[in-house]
């Protein structure tokens, strides 16, 4: 006889309120909700249940299903709340609603300077300003560009309070299509604006304004770094074994994480729950002792619990690894108690709580990625798993570490796809080296930080760990030169996304017979993510468009005809992978298209381009202009660099009624640019400050 299946709800009941909750926080940021009709929903909330108190018994017990929506509404609105308030800008006391150009800023720096190519950065939270003689605390955070001078190192350090009066600028996005939302990102961590100071722009303050437990985990962590720097010859390496201990990524090598990502290893070098599980595994080997009695068990617990909290924070506290850190905490209560707690539970549990602490998490890829890979192995494991089962151990450890790898690419393999835009052919060969390899190397790396203290030891054993480091980077970028290592390129929707994992859990549901019933769900899911291909690529086809980027000191125009495009810019776009893959790959993406040495409806006539019925100017560099009877019409001008040429001057030659300055222009020339369009009452777009000129034909 079969037992029916009970639902997973029924021993996961955070599931019941975790939808709920999501839903609540999306709706709070998409179609946000103000503080008085919160209010009204809540008042409404609480009548209906003090009414129902009115209908007990057998009315209530036909109709509880009632109740079930009323505590979904209470939920829903409790996520848009928090929502609402974790963001900065909607708090009381966030600097934004007092700042002035006339205010002097008292900033503290969140972090140690961290050096770019032509200047210096660190986060830093506005902790008061100072206004008509007068201090108010604030709360917000901005990012500080120093202009670069070594002996900043020295007098700058995480924690060092400065004190200056420029202008703050808000961070936007560049506005280039596809492009990564920056100015979100920023706010979700409490970040609006940004700031570049010379050295005579600020001075230092001799203030302290960090608490004991910010002060002491950042010199914990930065006594690590310089462990790891000391000891790990090989910049490449050190860096590496930084990002794999705790979590640091600014001494990685551009070129190498490119590399781990194509390759299916990128978690390895971003902090998640591999590197949880890993010590979590290795203190429990070390305290199967305490195990054994039970008045030991508690010490033992505290003991696990206190190590994988320290190593979170350490680490950064990133979703990812804060979602391991709570998953664990839960196993260790739970195992303290004698009591055996669901897995969709205690994932289910954690996402909400980490959602109720921080609502933004949800659009944090690694929140998303981790929670997925979980879900998936716990689902996918035991399925794959019993397919083989091997005589010897060896044999079947390696099975058991397939099937994890194939397992946790289930669920992951879309987010992947719609994040990242690629699939890592050859994730299953990375994974079965590297995965092993790393877990060697974290555990020596907390070796080599607990030998620190015998310089002799610990230079032998950090020598040791550069071999094995170096041996690691060369078997990924060996992969990664396999011409069928990654596919990549390839753009879905969001929607597309969702019906991947609709045919996935189809298709899952349906091979372990839970319901076989779903393999006509599953083949219409198919059939309609191939159907919104189709109508995207026939829209694709008929699509001509004028793009004039937003790239920094940089040129750059596309034509676009169809799904071909023609490019017109700087060499160096097209010859810097990242400058190519951050700024102009993501818009060819979402539009699907190609190169083209030319496009048919276009005709170029150095320095014009007649492109569907249009003429557009491209001024770089200009001598002389010449003088002419009767003003030609041009409809789009685009002025490029520090093209010497007053708008007055171009409006004799030219009839033109649309300027657009590009990035490449410097900023005094710019305002030059639209102070003289203004005042002629002409159309003006500049791509600095308004972002990308996107123009359909």
């Amino acid at each position: 006889m079969l037992l029916p299946v009970v639902p997973v709800w029924k021993h996961a009941p955070f599931i019941r309120l975790l939808i709920p909750l999501m839903f609540g926080i999306m709706l709070q940021w998409y179609l946000p909700l103000s503080i008085k009709n919160m209010s009204i929903i809540a008042g409404i909330a609480v009548l209906f249940f003090l009414l129902a108190q009115l209908f007990r018994g057998y009315f209530l017990y036909l109709h509880k299903w009632v109740y079930g929506i009323a505590l979904m509404i209470v939920v829903v609105l409790f996520g848009a709340v928090i929502t609402h308030f974790k963001n900065i800008t909607h708090q009381q006391n966030w600097f934004g609603h007092l700042y002035s150009d006339s205010t002097a800023v008292v900033a503290v720096l969140s972090e140690p300077l961290i050096e770019k190519n032509k200047s210096y950065k660190a986060d830093a939270t506005v902790y008061a300003l100072i206004r008509n003689d007068s201090v108010v605390q604030t709360k917000g955070s901005i990012i500080i560009y120093f202009k670069k001078d070594s002996s900043l190192l020295s007098r700058l350090d995480h924690g060092s309070t400065i004190v200056f009066e420029k202008r703050l600028q808000a961070i936007k996005n560049t506005g280039n299509p596809g492009a990564f939302d920056y100015s979100r990102y920023c706010l979700f961590h409490g970040i609006t604006h940004q700031v570049y100071l010379t050295e005579n722009e600020f001075t230092v303050s001799k203030a302290q304004t960090l608490s004991v437990y910010t002060n002491q985990m950042q010199q914990s962590r930065k006594r690590l770094l310089e462990i790891l720097k000391k000891y790990i010859p090989g910049k490449r390496e050190a860096g590496v074994a930084e990002a794999l201990l705790i979590g640091y990524r600014d001494d990685l090598d551009r070129d190498l994480v490119q590399s781990y990502a194509n390759t299916g290893v990128i978690h390895v070098i971003a902090i998640s729950g591999m590197h949880l599980a890993m010590i979590y595994g290795l203190l429990i080997v070390l305290l199967k002792p305490l195990q054994r009695n039970a008045k030991t068990k508690w010490v033992r617990g505290v003991v696990i619990l206190s190590v994988l909290w320290l190593f979170t924070l350490l680490s950064g506290a990133g979703p990812s690894i804060l979602r391991s850190a709570v998953m664990f905490s839960f196993i260790v209560v739970g195992e303290s108690m004698r009591r055996k707690i669901s897995v969709y539970h205690t994932l289910s549990a954690s996402a909400f709580f980490l959602l109720c602490w921080n609502p933004f998490f949800l659009w944090d890829v690694g929140f998303q990625l981790s929670y997925a890979a979980v879900l998936s192995i716990v689902i996918f494991l035991r399925p794959i798993t019993s397919r083989f089962y091997f005589k010897y151990a060896f044999a079947n450890y390696m099975w058991k570490l397939v099937a994890v790898t194939l397992a946790a690419q289930v669920l992951t393999t879309p987010l992947s796809i719609y994040h990242f835009h690629q699939v890592p052919n050859l994730f299953l060969l990375s994974n079965l080296v590297i995965v092993p390899l790393s877990g060697f190397i974290l555990y020596g790396e907390i070796l080599l930080c607990l030998l620190s203290l015998f310089p002799v030891v610990a230079v032998f054993t950090g020598k040791i760990l550069s071999v094995v480091l170096r041996m690691m980077n060369n078997f990924i970028t060996f992969v990664d030169g396999i011409p069928f290592a990654v596919s990549n390129n390839i753009f879905i929707s969001i929607l597309q996304a969702v019906l991947l994992y609709v045919f996935i859990i189809a298709v899952a549901t349906w091979l372990m017979k839970v319901k076989k019933q779903m393999l006509p769900y599953a083949v219409m899911a198919l059939l309609a993510f191939a159907f919104c291909r189709m109508l995207d690529f026939r829209d694709k086809q008929k699509q001509h468009k004028l793009i004039v980027y937003n790239i920094p000191r940089h040129s750059a125009v596309d034509f676009i005809s169809g799904r071909n495009y023609y490019f017109a810019g700087d060499e160096a776009l097209t010859t810097d992978p990242f400058l190519h893959d951050f700024h102009l790959n993501p818009s060819r993406l979402l539009f699907r298209m190609q190169a083209a040495d030319s496009l048919k409806n276009m005709k170029t006539v150095s320095p014009f381009f007649y492109f569907n019925n249009k003429r557009i100017l491209l001024l770089d560099t200009i001598t002389v202009l010449p003088r002419v009877a009767q003003p030609i019409d041009v409809d789009i001008i685009i002025l490029s660099k520090n093209v010497n040429v007053r708008i007055s001057r171009l409006q004799q030659v030219f009839r033109c009624r649309q300027y657009v300055f590009d990035a490449s222009a410097p900023a005094w020339k710019t305002r030059q640019w639209k102070n003289d369009c203004d005042s002629l009452h002409l159309r003006r777009h500049s791509v600095q400050e308004d972002g990308a000129f996107i123009l359909d034909l």
